[in-house]
């Protein structure tokens, strides 16, 4: 799988969140075997991104509804590259990639889970993977400073993040240099 994933040039936001996913999963109190497992399978949350158009992830104008579709089908993409694997981390990484867009209240895609009916796993890669996208550039907007991105991700708690998670994501990337992920 680490040729899959090496295709992916994302600018280490895939390695970022992973790392997140890692140290959130062990600040909430899973077993350290859990914690690795998420933090490995997360890697994988948006391989379907390499059947995307460039063009589209690179576009520094707004999304049409249509072309935000298409970036959907990132999902669906990367179910299918994930296919042919069959173990543990690959089992979960399908799971992260159906579920990470879904959002606590139910307004997420693809089938608008809600509440715990989003794995665990997916919710704590969501926001994970929100707040390193929120805090990286990207081609249409610079990173936002911390304070900005924590500020978000509190306020989407019971939204769009799980309000049992939120606290102790914002424990972990708040914690003092050296001591964080």
């Amino acid at each position: 799988m680490k040729n899959i994933l090496s295709a992916l040039d994302d600018g280490g936001h895939s390695e970022r969140v992973s790392q997140l996913v890692h140290a959130l999963a062990s600040e909430i109190g899973l077993d350290p075997g859990t914690s690795v497992l998420f933090a490995l399978a997360s890697r994988y949350h948006d391989i379907g991104k390499l059947m995307i158009p460039k063009r589209l992830l690179d576009s520094v104008q707004p999304m049409t509804e249509g072309e935000r579709k298409i970036i959907q089908k990132h999902i669906a993409y990367g179910l299918d590259l994930m296919g042919k694997y069959r173990n543990e981390e690959a089992d979960v990484a399908r799971t992260i990639i159906t579920t990470h867009h879904e959002h606590w209240d139910g307004n997420g895609y693809p089938k608008g889970l809600r509440g715990e009916e989003i794995p665990l796993c997916g919710r704590i890669t969501a926001v994970c993977d929100v707040y390193d996208a929120l805090t990286s550039d990207r081609p249409y907007r610079s990173a936002w400073p911390t304070d900005m991105a924590v500020q978000y991700i509190r306020q989407r708690s019971g939204m769009q993040f799980d309000p049992n998670l939120v606290e102790p994501f914002l424990r972990v990337v708040m914690q003092p240099a050296g001591g964080g992920v």
